[in-house]
C-alpha cells in the first residue's frame, strides 16, 4: 500500500513527448473520478453491481422527500386558502436537490448533494418585507399606542355591555359571573386577534424558518441516515453544499423550468427569458499561463533535493497561513477548477402549444455566454472526456414530465471554467 502511495507521490507531473524533457502537465488539467461517474464503485460480484444505480435512484426520492416535509398547521395559519395536493407538488416554494454524487467505500458511503434552498429564500422576503421594517422606528410605537387608545375604548365600552346584561339576565337558573367571564375573554381574544395579527404571522414565519433550518441538522438527519444505511448496509455520510443561485447546478435547473411548465406551459418563452436573465456570467479573462509549463529551476530544485510535491505546496500554505493569511483564500482559489459560470443553454420540447389539442411539438431553446471548453480550445490544455462523451466543463441534465395534452422534456446545460 505504501509503495503505491509513493508511485502516485512520484508522477505529480506527468510528462509529455515533445523534443524538450522539461514539459510538464499539471493533474488539475484532468477531472476527479467522481465527476465521470455518479456511483464510484468496484465489486467482484457483478450482479450486485446492477442494483446500485436502482438503489441510488431510490435513496434520491427518499432524500427529497425528507426536504420536502412540511407542517400543515404552521401554513394554514400563514396562507388565506390550503394548497391542494396536486399544487403542492408542483409548486416551487421547495428545497431543490440535484441528483447526488454517490462514492462507495468498504464500509461507508459518501453522498455529496448540492441543494438550493427556495423557501427559505422565500420567507425571509416575507418577514423583511412586512415585519422588520414594521418593528423598526417610531411606526412600531405609534401602532402599539393606537392599539393601546383603541383598547381602553372598546374596555369601557364592554363595561357598559356588561351591567346591560346583568339587568338582562333575570333568572335565577343561569350562572351570571361565568355566563359574563365567558363572553369577556371571547371579546378580549378577538381584540388581541386583531391588533397584533402581523406580529402572530411575524412569529409563524420564524418558526417555519426554524424547521427548515432544522432540516439540515446533524439531530435530525440521523433518522434518514438509519433508512438508507438499510438499503447500503454501510455507514452514510452526508456532505450537504448550499448554492447561492439555482444555476449553478443544471440538474436544479431544469427542476425549476419542469414545475413551472406543468404548472402553465401556455408562458414557455417567459420561464426560459426570465431563467437566462437571473443567470449572471461576468467576463472571464483566461489565465496567461501558456499551454505546456517551462519552468527548469523549480524542477532542478526538487531533482537535485528529492523533495516532495504535495508536501512543498502544503508547506507553502502553512506559511502563507502564518504570515498572510488575507492572501491564502485566493492561492486556495487559484488551484479550483470549474469555480465560476460561463455559459448557460436551456431546450425546452414536446407538447407545449397554447391550445389544448396538440398537434405538433414544440422547441424553444435560450442561451447565454459560451459551452465551449475555454481551457482547452483557447488555452490549448489537454482534458478528458466526461463518460467518453460529455465535455470536463459541461453540466448535462435531461428531464421529462407530462401536461393535459401530452408529454415534454427539458434539457440544461451548464459550463464552468
Amino acid at each position: 500500500m505504501l509503495n503505491i502511495i509513493k508511485l502516485k507521490l512520484k508522477n505529480k507531473y506527468k510528462s509529455v513527448l515533445s523534443n524538450t524533457q522539461n514539459i510538464t502537465i499539471h493533474y488539475k488539467d484532468f477531472t476527479p473520478n467522481i465527476r465521470d461517474w455518479k456511483n464510484s464503485i468496484y465489486v467482484y460480484n457483478k450482479n450486485s453491481l446492477k442494483l446500485i444505480p436502482e438503489a441510488s435512484n431510490f435513496v434520491i426520492k427518499l432524500i427529497r422527500g425528507y426536504f420536502n416535509l412540511y407542517n400543515l398547521n404552521l401554513e394554514s395559519k400563514i396562507r388565506k386558502k390550503r394548497l391542494r395536493r396536486r399544487l403542492r407538488k408542483i409548486s416551487t416554494h421547495k428545497i431543490f436537490v440535484n441528483d447526488g454524487e454517490f462514492k462507495h467505500t468498504n464500509d461507508k458511503i459518501n453522498i455529496t448533494l448540492y441543494h438550493y434552498n427556495r423557501q427559505k429564500s422565500n420567507y425571509l422576503f416575507k418577514i423583511n418585507q412586512g415585519y422588520i421594517k414594521l418593528f423598526k422606528g417610531l411606526k412600531f410605537k405609534t401602532k402599539l399606542l393606537l392599539i393601546r387608545k383603541i383598547g381602553l375604548n372598546i374596555i369601557q365600552k364592554e363595561k357598559n355591555n356588561k351591567n346591560i346584561l346583568m339587568k338582562a339576565l333575570t333568572s335565577n337558573n343561569i350562572n351570571k359571573n361565568l355566563y359574563i367571564k365567558k363572553y369577556e375573554n371571547l371579546y378580549y381574544k378577538l381584540f388581541v386577534k386583531k391588533s397584533l395579527k402581523r406580529i402572530m404571522l411575524y412569529v409563524y414565519y420564524k418558526q417555519l424558518l426554524f424547521i427548515n433550518n432544522s432540516k439540515f441538522n446533524n439531530f435530525y438527519l440521523q433518522g434518514l441516515i438509519s433508512l438508507i444505511k438499510k438499503i447500503y448496509k454501510k455507514n452514510v455520510e452526508f456532505n450537504l453544499i448550499n448554492l447561492k443561485y439555482f444555476y449553478y447546478n443544471s440538474d436544479i435547473m431544469t427542476q425549476s423550468i419542469i414545475l413551472k411548465l406543468r404548472k402553465d406551459r401556455k408562458k414557455l418563452l417567459n420561464y426560459l427569458n426570465t431563467c437566462i436573465t437571473k443567470a449572471r456570467i461576468g467576463n472571464i479573462q483566461t489565465s496567461t499561463r501558456p499551454k505546456y509549463y517551462f519552468d527548469l529551476d523549480y524542477l532542478n530544485l526538487f531533482i537535485e533535493k528529492k523533495l516532495d510535491t504535495t508536501n512543498d505546496l502544503l508547506y507553502k500554505l502553512l506559511i502563507q497561513n502564518k504570515t498572510e493569511s488575507k492572501d491564502l483564500k485566493k492561492l486556495v482559489l487559484n488551484y479550483i477548477k470549474y469555480k465560476k459560470v460561463s455559459g448557460i443553454r436551456i431546450e425546452a420540447a414536446g407538447r407545449l402549444t397554447k391550445r389544448y389539442t396538440a398537434s405538433r411539438s414544440m422547441l424553444k431553446t435560450k442561451y447565454k455566454g459560451n459551452l465551449e471548453n475555454i481551457s482547452s480550445s483557447i488555452n490549448g490544455y489537454p482534458s478528458a472526456l466526461l463518460r467518453g462523451n460529455f465535455k470536463p466543463n459541461i453540466q448535462y441534465t435531461k428531464l421529462e414530465s407530462k401536461s393535459r395534452i401530452g408529454s415534454f422534456g427539458v434539457k440544461g446545460w451548464v459550463s464552468g471554467i
